[in-house]
């Protein structure tokens, strides 16, 4: 389903207010949207589902995605960089060419993920962070933290 923006902002307002407990607050409820090359700078989207959404070519700088459900979301070619993902649900999630440069990844899930030339320049993980199978993200200038 494509969002209008406006219809993209009110999710993004209405889950602003359930993070802080406010009435009429609600959690946002993105599965399958079509986010594809949507401005997302900076957006607190922490324990949002978002699975199977379509975020190709999406600018997600900044961004609180703790705790997403972000199982088989679409991040071809994506902007991450400093990106929250702690966490976050991305067991296969198609990452391919996503710039993940400075994110944290401690203990979120990319099992089965699609992780082909994606860049990690001084992103972060740690023991809980699950990765595909014989993947190394060492190799791909990621380092672990305690």
């Amino acid at each position: 389903m494509r969002l209008e923006y406006h219809e993209l902002q009110t999710a993004i307002d209405l889950h602003k207010k359930y993070l802080a407990g406010d009435p009429g607050g609600k959690k946002a409820e993105l599965a399958e949207a079509n986010l594809y090359g949507a401005n997302l700078i900076g957006v607190d989207l922490q324990g949002a589902n978002l699975e199977q959404a379509n975020l190709k070519r999406s600018l997600l700088c900044n961004a609180n995605l703790s705790k997403a459900n972000l199982q088989g979301a679409f991040f071809k070619h994506a902007i991450l960089e400093f990106t929250n993902l702690e966490g976050a649900n991305l067991q296969k999630a198609s990452l391919k060419g996503a710039n993940l440069d400075h994110a944290n990844l401690c203990g979120a899930d990319l099992t089965d993920a699609e992780l082909e030339d994606i860049t990690l320049d001084e992103a972060i993980f740690n023991n809980n962070t699950c990765w595909p199978q014989a993947y190394d993200p060492q190799a791909k200038g990621a380092r672990p933290v305690d």
